[in-house]
């Protein structure tokens, strides 16, 4: 079997020109400034990089920003992030400009301006949170929402009592039909129209921000409120947490993006038909990936198990196929739900999947050891 090292150099010489990037800057750590400028120009150069920087338009509606579709903000800047692109790299600088000049003016929005919209933070979070994951994290905009996230999200991580996360659907007459099945979210955790539990995009923005995971004493926040969502409290709380209702008109909205985690409540010891069924699914690849970051959870029994079940799909060469639905590449769908996960331009072929499979797998595993 062969070592990470030969799995990286098989990368490097068989692998397109997105994998053979992150490969070499963020797994090898190349240092040769004429090597990462020559795998940088083919990687720029690259038609599939060059159709996401065009999906990336300086509109900021709500379905602009976030939506299902390839041209919502946050699936570009989602395949733009596993692309490889970061802040310093010139298309994508003129790219985000009008984000983060956006982002900038509703921080400077008063705190009576902002209690006059209903959870706005949610679209400010997401933009930050992809700005974050390109290394926009030093921006000042940026790293006040960030802050702002991180200092409502650990006072209730801390305390860790789920007790009070619901309240009756009767609680206001009217309750919509439609949401009968969801829980009614009190809003008492969103009363300032700052949501105290974490989302998805909340931890993005927290595992990628230097500033904060290069402080001892913010970087032991992240890890209390990753330490609070790999709680089997945490886990049981409804997927996507439910219903929140706007105080002021009476509407009610579906709430989501919460980190809920396939198979948590498996044990170590799981049959082969349970291996099947439920083994890891794409959005366990990407909460996987996402988690690694942290060494709370890194010492964490689920992402031990993960970890394993992927080292099921290694080949006899020491390489990794995965079943292709763990990689899918829709023509819509959000990237934050794993349906976005092509790096490979021609990925009909077993080397196109190999080559993604063998790269995620390390990407995850090299921060592991």
């Amino acid at each position: 079997m062969q070592s990470n090292r030969e799995s990286l150099n098989w990368l490097m010489e068989n692998a397109g020109p997105i994998i053979r990037y992150r490969t070499a800057v963020e797994l090898l750590r190349e240092s040769d400034f004429k090597k990462v400028g020559l795998l940088r120009r083919d990687l720029l150069s690259n038609d599939l990089v060059k159709y996401w920087l065009g999906n990336l338009f300086p509109n900021f509606g709500a379905t602009d920003l976030h939506h299902s579709k390839p041209e919502a903000y946050e699936n570009a800047m989602g395949k733009l992030y596993e692309f490889g692109l970061r802040k310093g790299i010139r298309g994508l600088d003129e790219r985000t400009e009008p984000f983060r000049s956006w982002l900038a003016e509703r921080m400077r929005l008063s705190k009576e301006e902002r209690a006059r919209l209903f959870y706005p933070t949610f679209y400010w979070k997401l933009t930050a949170a992809f700005l974050s994951m390109t290394e926009y994290f030093e921006d000042e905009a940026v790293n006040a929402v960030i802050f702002e996230r991180l200092e409502t999200i650990y006072p209730f991580a801390k305390k860790g009592d789920l007790s009070e996360v619901y309240i009756p659907q009767d609680s206001f007459p009217g309750f919509p039909k439609a949401f009968r099945r969801r829980p009614l979210i009190n809003p008492e955790l969103y009363s300032s129209g700052e949501m105290k539990l974490p989302s998805i995009h909340d931890m993005n923005a927290f595992l990628h921000s230097e500033p904060i995971m290069g402080n001892p004493q913010q970087r032991r926040k992240v890890e209390t409120i990753i330490d609070f969502i790999l709680s089997p409290e945490y886990q049981n709380l409804y997927p996507g947490y439910g219903v929140l209702r706007d105080m002021k008109t009476g509407r009610y909205y579906s709430c989501g993006w919460s980190l809920h985690l396939l198979g948590y409540f498996e044990s170590d010891s799981w049959n082969e038909k349970l291996k099947r069924s439920i083994s890891i699914d794409r959005t366990n690849l990407l909460r996987l990936n996402i988690l690694s970051r942290s060494k709370t959870a890194r010492e964490h029994p689920w992402v031990r198990r993960s970890l394993a079940r992927l080292e099921e799909f290694r080949t006899e060469d020491g390489l990794f196929t995965f079943p292709r639905e763990l990689l899918p590449e829709k023509k819509t769908g959000y990237w934050v739900s794993g349906k976005r996960m092509g790096l490979e331009a021609n990925r009909r072929t077993k080397k196109a999947i190999t080559s993604e499979s063998t790269f995620r797998y390390l990407e995850i595993a090299m921060r592991s050891t």
